[in-house]
């Protein structure tokens, strides 16, 4: 099996092209259940930056064209056009680019916090509607854990911050006294909250939100003193503000070229400054010919980033370390992997065998035994078996993590004979059961030790 990943994001494709990728929560459904036709597993990560589509299959290069052939059709994007923006990575390197996105090494600004609940998301999503299967949900999981030593033990996430923050920084290099400017926020997601927050922290005192759900905006606005006006007030609350800090949901522009003409004939010749950090765009690209606007949109911020980004730069090779430690992890769990069959056969057929001899040692014992004896003979040929195959199965699967899994795995079939035993251990196991003694399945039973073993391990 193979892990794959496709996608774009602010380094590789620019703005416009992003939007017509970016996918609602709906359209994310979407995508992964057409992915299922040609992969096994799926998780889409779709956010301002970024979207990526991870995969497992037994083909990497088919793999890698089918994925790409996925996003084509259900965005609506020439392929050849996306081929020529979208990166691809396999196996390792897919695994360490996921935990580089997490830790915040590939984000607009380094270290930002947000990537870590987006791709905590974007697992929940795919794991609901069951396209993430073991191999991407451990994944996803692993670079979580990554995302997370990394801001607790470098300081990759300090001395600057998000999105948000570069914008309100912008703000305050237009308006070194931010507290006497007016502040528009258009929105009230999360991007907007943290805007808010870092307004406030900044000493903006005329804060205003608006947003296409009322009760969002008024909930909002009251927690951060705010105050809140309704979304068919925008042309009245463009012209009073001073900075205006946009981020919604809106599937195309909500202050267009129009708007905005008859905005700035009413402010007397006040200048604007928009920053527009939705994606899609929520303002019109073409509001930036107007006179006296200044327009900022996601691929502007780059510039603005200030000297904490410096600093958190300086951080890289920590986080790097991190990120080499637990992809190390991820592979030697992925290789136990490999074993993982050969391991539930073994177990199955010494289980069987077990209980085999378990039916005749009783058939001669009872009646003279009482439960409480019967139990304990159970309990010795149970406890037996697992000692005797405890040493061979860790060396197994020590094996597998160093790459020689197949084989130890190919001697223990041979030594036992656990393709010849199939079937005889399919007919001494339902007569087991009709004994009335362990009527519990071994092969269930062994996968699900076996499964759970590798996962504590790793």
């Amino acid at each position: 099996m193979h892990i794959i990943v496709v996608g774009v994001d602010h380094t590789s494709a620019p703005i416009a092209f992003r939007e017509r990728l970016a996918c609602s929560p709906r359209q994310v459904s979407q995508v992964l259940r057409i992915s299922q036709q040609v992969v096994q597993e799926s998780i889409l990560l779709s956010t301002c930056n970024r979207i990526e589509l991870y995969g497992v299959c037994s083909e990497s290069s088919e793999g890698v064209a089918s994925l790409l052939q996925v996003l084509s059709e259900a965005r609506d994007v020439a392929l050849s056009e996306l081929q020529s923006y979208c990166y691809s990575f396999v196996d390792e390197q897919a695994v360490s680019h996921l935990f580089g996105v997490t830790s915040g090494l590939y984000s607009l600004v380094p270290g930002e916090p947000q990537i870590q609940g987006q791709v905590a998301d974007a697992l929940e999503v795919a794991q609901g509607g069951g396209y993430a299967g073991p191999i991407t949900s451990a994944l996803f999981r692993a670079a979580l854990t990554t995302g997370k030593r990394a801001r607790s033990e470098t300081g990759i996430s300090r001395n600057a911050t998000s999105i948000s923050h570069v914008a309100v920084q912008l703000a305050r290099q237009v308006f070194p006294k931010l507290n006497k400017a007016c502040v528009l926020l258009v929105g009230s997601g999360q991007m907007s909250e943290l805007a808010a927050r870092n307004l406030c922290d900044n000493g903006a005192q005329r804060l205003v939100i608006m947003n296409r759900t009322q009760s969002h905006a008024i909930d909002l606005a009251q927690r951060f003193g705010a105050l809140h006006r309704t979304f068919p007030e925008l042309p009245e609350a463009l012209v009073e503000a001073d900075v205006v800090i946009s981020s919604t949901a809106a599937p195309r522009a909500i202050i267009t070229h129009e708007l905005m003409c008859q905005v700035m004939n009413r402010r007397s010749g006040r200048s604007l400054l928009l920053i527009d950090i939705a994606l899609p765009r929520d303002v019109d690209p073409d509001v930036a010919t107007i006179p006296g606007v200044h327009l900022y949109n996601l691929d502007d911020l780059q510039a603005s980033v200030s000297e904490g980004i410096r600093l958190r730069m300086q951080e890289v090779a920590h986080v790097q370390s991190i990120i080499a430690e637990e992809a190390s992890a991820y592979e030697r769990w992925l290789r136990s992997l490999s074993v993982v069959d050969t391991i539930s056969d073994l177990r199955q057929y010494a289980d069987i065998l077990r209980q085999q001899e378990l039916v005749r040692a009783m058939r001669q014992l009872s009646p003279s035994l009482s439960e409480r004896e019967e139990a304990a003979v159970r309990e010795l040929t149970t406890r037996l078996v697992n000692k005797l195959l405890h040493t061979p199965m860790l060396r197994l699967k020590d094996a597998a993590v160093q790459g020689q899994g197949h084989l130890y795995a190919e001697a223990i079939r041979y030594l036992f004979d656990l393709e010849g035993k199939a079937n005889e251990a399919s007919y001494d196991r339902n007569e087991g059961q009709q004994t009335g003694y362990d009527t519990d399945t071994p092969g269930n039973r062994a996968i699900t030790t076996v499964l759970a073993e590798l996962a504590d391990n790793h």
